[in-house]
């Protein structure tokens, strides 16, 4: 047994003598630091001013896309090569258009309100002087008309071709848009009901968008005075007298989640005040004039505040971004350091009084200054492992509060003995000073219970145990003093353990509603419970959601290829997640036939160029239109196929695919197959219809090398697919740091296990 011991034993040796070494030389800084104070708070505070320098290197970062998105997944980086080939449609600003009377939104009077709203919008005029036609998405035959007024076209071409009821109802029931585009009911009227025919004959909302397509300065800028024409303090006005307004613009979820964050600073002012606040009042003797150590509390408190400076200055000095999420550190900081202070103070009037002040501060860091040191390790390493996480924002996170943690221990060990030497000073004149009016000296009056305390035999007696001290110590004494109390303790802390363990298997998930981020009092939160109401969820999160897959770097005009795009665009039809009704828009089946119709009648389509295939060939009908059943019976190839489908694309046939195809001179690069998702509610759903691509991805590489299928959404499904493991995996590291640093320091295995325990419990918690 003394063998197996043995290493142990040595470890610890070793462990206590390091141990004193580090006690010694920490309490050899802070007695320096208490013997010169004035000088070590100059140089520490100009030390903090000069790591907050690093302000001037600010960079803030609110894209939740950069925030909370993994930048190195597999889904966004082909969403971000995808972006550099393909431009976004425009930047969509809806109205979400409700009847006041609560009924038809479609009838002839509030539609022509709705066009009247429609030319209020389009003759806005921003700050800059700029007009919606300044900015908006022009396709060449003017700005493109979004949401319901795509069926109609502008106000002209209303009055025009809409003289009653019916006209609006058979201009909505269109299977295809004026344009030619195959047009979804769904995509833009909410609460739809429908005859035994499954024609459209009510709608109880509408949407219209107006899509823009210019500089981000430039679209920014209109949106605000689209924003102030719908809204008033924040809130949405309803200026119309037949039809509600409620507007979301692009812009409008980071200006609600900045009024929000705004909107708490008086909160974080008041929190600030209250914990300054109580430092002051319970660093010392309360109701004392003279030893309550006030003015050492404000400055405590101030303290970490300088720690937080230099923290944050020297994280923006080597370029870590500032998100919103670091407004809420100083709270966790002030905590930490608020703790140190009490516990050197309380080590410090614990000391001989017959000592110096700096001598008596050099035995009080002496006792205590390791065991601050450890907890201040166990947070470093806490922060900088969290540091691992994927997700920007709580890296960046962890790289603040680990800075401000380390610059907060120094203080601690070097300005707060200073402060806490130049207040003992004035506690110890004679006669002291007041707290915290230092320059007046207190009378007797003001000094109650500063006189000692004489017993019977005429010998100075100790103190008086505070009240609070008594009770912990009843407590712990009844807790302990019988093995029936330890083992009940045990047992109901391990209940506790146990059941927050249960309530975090049931109650942990993924999904994300989108309206935590904005006021209770907000026109987008109008906007987003009208939405749910009418549309049965939020456009943002699942509903008519497109996606691609992108094919590059292959020979398109091979037989081999073009059977490939079929059938890769058959298979993504297929999938469980795809809305097969909405079809899928696929270039080259289009393309085919239109070569088919026109084949040997232009250079580009020669006879021989043509070769025959089956016309009953797998996943050929995928891509055909409605109306059309039979597939092409030939594929044109060799060289004249880029300039056939240069052709095409110029038709009013091929124009609908003129964004779908990327060139490199004459020669095709990269195109792409579009369909649409289900409509999902779940981040289960949506993390399933993720991995299906992710599957049909995978099949494809043989044949298509490179290949994808991919989303602007799916870097957020991607979120939620890692986020439960991301958040367990950093609690495990966390344990495992302070399990380590534990295990080195403490030695026993029992007093480690309880440690672990009593962490994991609070990590449930």
């Amino acid at each position: 047994m003394e063998t197996c011991l043995a290493p142990l034993r040595a470890w610890l040796r070793c462990t206590r003598r390091a141990e004193e070494k580090v006690s010694h030389a920490l309490a050899g800084l802070s007695k320096a630091s208490a013997r010169n104070p004035w000088k070590c708070l100059a140089l520490s505070f100009l030390g903090c001013l000069l790591c907050g320098l690093g302000f001037l290197r600010f960079n803030s970062i609110s894209d939740a896309t950069e925030l909370w998105v993994d930048q190195h997944s597999q889904q966004m980086k082909n969403m971000n090569w995808a972006d550099q080939y393909f431009d976004g449609f425009g930047r969509p600003n809806r109205l979400l258009i409700t009847a006041k009377d609560g009924g038809n939104v479609l009838e002839m009077d509030k539609m022509t309100e709705i066009l009247q709203i429609a030319d209020d919008v389009r003759a806005l005029v921003d700050e800059s002087g700029k007009k919606f036609e300044d900015v908006c998405l022009d396709l060449g035959n003017g700005c493109f008309n979004s949401g319901v007024l795509r069926y109609f076209g502008t106000t002209a071409q209303f009055n025009s071709a809409v003289q009653s009821q019916a006209d609006i109802l058979e201009a909505v029931n269109k299977a295809t848009y004026p344009d030619g585009q195959d047009a979804f009911a769904s995509d833009s009227m909410g609460g739809i009901q429908r005859d035994i025919n499954g024609s459209v004959i009510s709608a109880t909302a509408v949407r219209v968008d107006f899509v823009l397509y210019a500089e981000w300065e430039d679209m920014d800028t209109w949106e605000g005075a689209l924003t102030l024409h719908f809204t008033k303090h924040d809130l949405t006005e309803q200026r119309y007298e037949k039809v509600n307004v409620y507007l979301q613009a692009e812009r409008s979820r980071d200006d609600e989640l900045n009024r929000t964050v705004q909107a708490d600073i008086p909160l974080f002012a008041l929190a600030f005040v209250l914990m300054s606040t109580f430092c002051a009042c319970f660093l010392g003797k309360t109701a004392s004039w003279t030893q309550s150590r006030r003015l050492l509390g404000v400055a405590e408190f101030l303290l970490v505040i300088f720690g937080c400076i230099a923290g944050y200055g020297t994280a923006m000095l080597v370029g870590v971004p500032f998100t919103v999420l670091h407004q809420i550190l100083p709270f966790i900081l002030v905590g930490i350091g608020i703790d140190d202070a009490f516990v050197i103070c309380g080590a410090f009037d614990g000391t001989p009084k017959t000592l110096s002040y700096p001598k008596r501060i050099e035995v009080a860091v002496q006792r205590v200054g390791v065991s601050i040191t450890l907890t201040t390790l166990t947070s470093l390493a806490s922060f900088l492992l969290g540091a691992t996480c994927v997700f920007p924002a709580v890296q960046w996170f962890c790289y603040y509060a680990a800075s401000c943690c380390f610059f907060i221990w120094l203080l601690h060990l070097t300005a707060f003995p200073a402060l806490l030497a130049l207040d003992a000073h004035r506690a110890g004149l004679t006669p002291p000073r007041l707290d915290p009016c230092a320059c007046f000296a207190a009378r007797s009056s003001c000094m109650p219970g500063v006189l000692p305390v004489w017993d019977a035999n005429g010998e100075e007696a100790a103190p008086e145990e505070s009240k609070l001290g008594k009770g912990l110590c009843m407590m712990i004494r009844f807790l302990t003093s019988h093995v029936a109390g330890i083992v009940v303790t045990l047992l109901l802390f391990l209940a506790v353990a146990g059941i927050a363990a249960w309530q975090v298997s049931n109650g942990l998930g993924t999904d994300f509603d989108i309206m935590d981020l904005t006021p209770d009092q907000s026109f987008l939160r109008d906007f987003y419970n009208k939405e749910q109401e009418h549309f049965g969820g939020l456009s943002t999160g699942g509903l008519a959601l497109p996606t691609n897959y992108y094919i590059r770097d292959v020979n398109f005009s091979t037989v081999e290829v073009q059977r490939s795009m079929e059938q890769v665009g058959a298979e993504m039809l297929a999938l469980k997640s795809i809305n097969s009704e909405r079809g899928l828009k696929s270039w080259h089946t289009i393309f085919t036939l239109w070569a088919n119709q026109y084949k040997g009648t232009s250079a580009s389509l020669p006879l021989e160029a043509f070769v025959a295939v089956d016309v009953n060939r797998d996943g050929c009908a995928a891509g055909l239109p409605k109306g059309i059943s039979s597939c092409a019976t030939h594929f044109l190839t060799g060289p004249t196929f880029p300039n056939a489908v240069l052709e095409f694309l110029w038709t009013s046939m091929g124009a609908q695919f003129d964004g779908d195809i990327h060139w490199e001179g004459h020669d095709i690069s990269v195109i792409r197959l579009r369909a649409t998702h289900v409509d999902t509610v779940s981040s289960e759903e949506q993390v399933e219809g993720l991995e299906e691509a992710e599957k049909l991805t995978e099949k494809w590489q043989d044949a298509l090398p490179g290949s994808f299928m991919s989303s602007g959404a799916y870097i957020f499904f991607d979120q939620y697919r890692i986020i439960v493991a991301q958040m367990t995996s950093s609690i495990g590291l966390c344990l495992g740091a302070v399990t380590v640093i534990s295990a080195l320091i403490l030695g026993h295995p029992l007093s480690v296990l309880t440690v672990i325990i009593v962490l994991g419990a609070w990590a449930f918690k």
